[in-house]
């Protein structure tokens, strides 16, 4: 071997031992800009590259078990291969990286052979070099292999046969197998792709979603990285089989909380509510300066003789919500509390509506409902109280105003008092749309049926939630009904709902 030397680097080139003790690494580095090709320098003008020793990324492990050289260094992988093109072809599966795009559809793929492949699902048929020979038969194939699975059905072959006890049935193709066993050895509705999991009897119309589904089983899929859920030194990592069980478990135990010390460790169920409370902090901090400032203009004008204004709750800061009714000047925090504002005070709608037969007096406001009910139907009391002020006389700030109220008092409410009849009147317009249908519980149909349901110590009253999706449904059975419903049932009565409803 020769020795190349120049008067950057050396490079030395000479036959090495094969030590399986101490495997070589090999990185792999894209050419830095500044050694772009310039037709007007020679190669000679370059300086030749070097060998880093510095981990830089995937690298390449010399390995001498079973000739595969090459293995993937990514944590987890044990791929092996001969080849540094198939490592770098593999590699493309971790990064996500799909170079090959095709010129007509845009659809991209790892490796150029299956560019290649795809490309031929763009030409004619006449195109297939590889023809059926049969009489009578015209059909073309881009491969031998193809043909001659072909050539096996005129033969009469049947190479798939059925492994259950007692049945002699075979099959050309393998899906014919599948669509057999579904029908002939399975319960009724089992679909081809089954998993093959102990004690699950789920099964799918596709190998995609079987692929998909058969993670689930994975219980170490997913774990909390949250500092408080970082295991000790000896204690076992705790896994969680979903990402939905993850969430949940974030949410609960790791609820987002304010910073500030004023707020004692204020939590909030989402980072939006957070966020906007973490705007109050912000607004408080500007407002307290503006008013430390003008109280030292105000000590140097002492003597005009101006009434203070009175503070408002939530403070002067961030108002920029203007009523545009003529004659009104009230400001508001957000577009929400100008809406209520506009609703009520100058469209007179009342939503809260006190749900005792004989009052049925209307609010503008939730919180002048509660303060109705606790006043006038307290749960102690008879129908025969005294009769209430004006309560709804005065318009109330734009923020609702957390009335407190005596334990169990509002035990048997519905959505009504908590929103108001705007769900309800919104419903009912929602229920005219082909895609919108209403929760069945109590009612569950025969498909739904089923299932335990926890036991009710009151009455039951119908559910008013609409919705337009099975996933929302099902969601909402669990959570407001405790109610655990297969998916493929929830979907199946809707698209039978659905279907209803159009032909109606």
């Amino acid at each position: 071997m020769e020795l190349l030397t120049s008067s950057a680097t050396t490079i030395t080139l000479r036959k090495r031992k094969n030590r399986d003790s101490e495997p070589f690494v090999l990185h792999l580095s894209s050419p830095s800009p500044s050694c772009e090709f310039d037709p007007s320098q020679s190669e000679s003008e370059y300086e030749p590259g070097t060998i880093s020793l510095v981990p830089s990324g995937p690298a390449l492990v010399s390995s001498s078990k079973g000739g595969r050289r090459y293995e993937c260094t990514f944590e987890g992988c044990t791929k092996a291969y001969t080849k540094p093109s198939r490592l770098a072809e593999h590699q493309r599966s971790h990064t996500g990286d799909r170079p090959f795009v095709c010129a007509t559809c845009n659809k991209s793929y790892l490796r150029e052979s299956h560019l290649q492949a795809h490309a031929r699902t763009h030409l004619p048929s006449s195109s297939r070099p590889f023809a059926c020979e049969e009489p009578g038969c015209s059909k073309r194939f881009w491969t031998s292999q193809h043909l001659r699975v072909h050539g096996e059905l005129h033969k009469g072959e049947r190479p798939f046969k059925c492994n259950e006890p007692s049945c002699d049935a075979s099959f050309s193709k393998h899906h014919q197998l599948r669509e057999h066993i579904c029908t002939a050895h399975s319960p009724p509705g089992t679909k081809p792709y089954r998993c093959e999991h102990v004690g699950c009897t789920k099964s799918f119309a596709t190998s995609q979603k079987l692929r998909a589904h058969v993670k689930i089983h994975d219980d170490k899929r997913y774990t909390c990285v949250h500092k408080a859920c970082l295991p000790v030194q000896g204690a076992s990592v705790t896994y969680y089989p979903t990402w939905s069980v993850l969430q949940h478990h974030v949410r609960t135990a790791h609820p987002p909380a304010c910073p500030h010390a004023s707020c004692n460790g204020k939590t909030f169920a989402s980072q939006r509510g957070l966020r906007t409370h973490l705007k109050i902090h912000t607004q408080h901090d500007v407002e307290a300066e503006l008013t430390h400032v003008l109280a030292g203009s105000a000590g140097e004008n002492e003597d005009e003789d101006e009434r203070p204004r009175k503070r408002r709750r939530g403070g002067e800061i961030g108002r920029d919500w203007v009523c545009e009714v003529d004659g009104c000047d009230k400001d508001f925090k957000s577009k929400k509390a100008l809406t209520t504002h506009h609703n009520v005070s100058h469209l007179g709608r009342r939503d809260f509506v006190c749900p005792h037969s004989d009052c049925q007096r209307a609010f503008g406001y939730k919180h002048l409902l509660q303060r109705h009910l606790m006043k006038i139907h307290p749960p102690d009391s008879s129908p025969s109280s005294e009769s209430e002020g004006n309560d709804d006389s005065d318009e109330p700030n734009d923020t609702d105003i957390d009335v407190p109220s005596k334990p169990n008092a509002m035990a048997s409410l519905d959505i009504d008092f908590i929103t108001g009849n705007a769900y309800a009147t919104r419903s009912r317009e929602q229920m005219k749309s082909a895609n919108k249908l209403r929760c069945p519980f109590p009612d569950l149909p025969e498909l739904l049926s089923n299932i335990s349901r926890p036991s009710a110590s009151g009455p039951v009253v119908a559910c008013q939630y609409v919705f337009s999706r099975a996933y929302d449904l099902r969601r909402h059975l669990n959570a407001e009904h405790r109610l655990e419903v297969e998916k493929d049932k929830v979907d199946a009565w809707v698209k039978s709902a659905k279907g209803a409803k159009i032909t109606l």
